[in-house]
């Protein structure tokens, strides 16, 4: 008892409340508009807003090199700013790089995925992957100073915006293109939410940057641009190519229920794994640059997380498909069937997720990658084997039941290498 009012005291508490309040009421937005968005979008809608949001995935979370991530290490703000500052810059990079590849191949790659209707969204790719690069830059910037307000305000932003625009077009036109105007637009507003305050008033912001600074901060955190970038791109990989495998053996009913499922499910790992990952992140650095013993304060989340989840994803892996059925509507029961398969996994996730950042800490981000690795032969062999069986069922089942037990050894690899270093990790 003593353990547990220490630990929903503490400060790390009062950040984690503050950022989950914002991604409650996030979360609860297109939570509470889903029985909405389902009678105005069909499956197939949600199944070519899946295939553009798992391409922009994949093209932006190698985008600002990772060095976004390197914002909360240095001990001088100095360093810390032109790492910001080297993270947009790669990141409108980025975005010309992906226009240039959206002129040549963006006929080829509708063809390609045997969907046409998604092509002339393809020259949206390049603003998508720019701004999702500055919104995670600004974001590890907010979280660097603590000014984790700003970051829950952002999140609110994000989804309003992404709701508003959803049902606003659902109304007037339909089909897939309110979907993916509206996931673009909501992340404009969340970058302008981080961004606003340091473009407006730059102060001593623009005042540090200096490309001498940068190169040397590029060179010194070279590891997140060598290892952990490509690490960012399979472990992308590992969640979108899902959607390619199932376009392949499964009709586009089957994709639609899978990404709204997947959606539905993945809210509670958003609404507490985002945040307490975001503030154990900052907190963990930290205290691992002072050479402390971060292990207790993992076993501590572990366990309230498993005591906080596991009544709910028990009740969800039972009744998941007649909740489907009944908030959303006959046509998306499919929907719950799956989540229900899905549920073991992403509460491994749930419980995984939040500590994942002490591989980068640690700097021991190449082993991690074999986790990501692994991870990925799963999902792609599990779903093959039900797509040659013809039962996509099968496939996920075999899929949630492999993931699930990566992430219970992960999570023991995780506090094993927490321990106190005898030198610093960088």
């Amino acid at each position: 008892r003593q353990v547990l009012r220490k630990f929903f005291h503490s400060e790390f508490i009062r950040n984690v409340t503050t950022l989950m309040s914002g991604t409650a009421i996030a979360q609860a937005i297109p939570l509470l508009i889903s029985p909405v968005l389902t009678r105005m979008y069909h499956p197939e809608d949600f199944g070519i807003l899946a295939l553009y949001m798992s391409l922009a995935a994949i093209l932006s979370v190698g985008s600002t090199g990772r060095y976004e991530l390197a914002i909360l290490l240095p001990g001088r703000h100095r360093d810390a700013a032109n790492i910001l500052g080297l993270s947009i810059l790669l990141a409108f990079i980025s975005g010309l790089i992906t226009l240039v590849l959206v002129i040549l191949l963006g006929n080829t790659m509708a063809g390609f995925f045997g969907e046409p209707r998604i092509g002339p969204w393809f020259y949206l790719l390049p603003l998508t992957v720019f701004l999702s690069g500055v919104m995670q830059a600004f974001n590890y910037w907010s979280t660097r100073h603590k000014t984790f307000r700003i970051n829950a305000a952002a999140r609110i932003s994000q989804s309003g915006v992404a709701a508003a625009t959803q049902l606003g077009m659902g109304i007037r036109w339909g089909g897939p293109a309110g979907l993916i105007l509206g996931y673009i637009l909501g992340i404009l507003a969340g970058a302008l939410s981080l961004g606003w305050q340091a473009v407006t008033k730059p102060g001593k912001l623009f005042r540090d940057l200096s490309r001498r600074e940068m190169l040397a901060n590029a060179r010194k955190y070279r590891n997140f641009l060598r290892i952990n970038t490509p690490h960012a791109i399979i472990d992308s990989l590992q969640d979108n190519s899902i959607v390619y495998v199932i376009m392949f053996y499964f009709t586009k009913m089957v994709l639609g229920s899978y990404a709204f499922a997947y959606r539905i499910l993945k809210a509670p790992v958003g609404l507490i794994g985002s945040a307490m990952y975001q503030v154990f992140f900052q907190k963990a650095s930290g205290a691992a640059q002072q050479g402390q013993d971060i292990r207790p304060m993992i076993l501590s989340i572990y366990r309230n997380l498993f005591l906080i989840g596991f009544p709910v994803f028990t009740l969800l892996f039972v009744f998941s498909p007649q909740i489907f059925s009944f908030v959303f509507g006959p046509e998306w029961r499919t929907s719950g069937e799956i989540a229900r398969l899905l549920i073991p996994w992403i509460f491994m996730n749930f419980l995984a997720s939040p500590v994942s950042s002490i591989a980068i800490i640690m700097n021991r981000q190449k082993e991690a990658m074999w986790f990501t690795l692994a991870d990925i032969i799963i999902k792609i062999s599990s779903l093959v084997t039900g797509g040659l069986f013809l039962d996509y069922e099968w496939g996920f089942g075999i899929m949630s039941a492999g993931s699930s037990l990566l992430l219970a050894a992960a999570l023991v690899w995780y506090y094993r290498i927490a321990r106190p270093r005898m030198k610093p990790a960088y």
